[in-house]
């Protein structure tokens, strides 16, 4: 999702849209940073798990 965002981010852009393509790109950049969040998260539980449960993992 966030590739296509910043694609048409980059037509927004080459059509002179400057406010709208700085607003896909915004949102682009919430979208990954959501993503690399929720991976540190998972890999922190699966830490986690991992203690709690050693012979599960």
């Amino acid at each position: 999702m966030a590739d296509q965002l910043s694609q048409i981010s980059e037509r927004a852009r080459l059509s002179n849209e400057d406010e709208m393509a700085d607003g896909l790109l915004d949102v682009t950049r919430q979208h990954r940073v959501a993503v690399l969040e929720g991976q540190s998260r998972l890999a922190a539980l699966e830490a986690r798990y991992a203690i709690l449960f050693p012979d599960e993992a």
